[in-house]
């Protein structure tokens, strides 16, 4: 099994959010842009679970 590692450090600033990957450059979003996006993946949600579902090799599926 692979080993569980670090990818992405989600950190809430003064200004908004970082996102820093651990292998390259990161993300930097204004509070109004980081709410854009939330909004977003809320509305993608359904989908972006059906498709992490069937990528899981788990044969098993844990709720969340």
């Amino acid at each position: 099994m692979e080993e569980l590692k670090e990818r992405f450090s989600i950190t809430i600033t003064d200004s908004g959010v970082a996102i820093q990957s651990s292998e390259g450059p990161g993300l930097l979003f204004t509070a109004v842009e980081a709410l854009m996006m939330l909004d977003i993946l809320r509305h993608e949600e359904e989908t972006l679970r059906k498709i992490a579902e069937e990528a899981s090799p788990l044969s098993f599926r844990l709720g969340l």
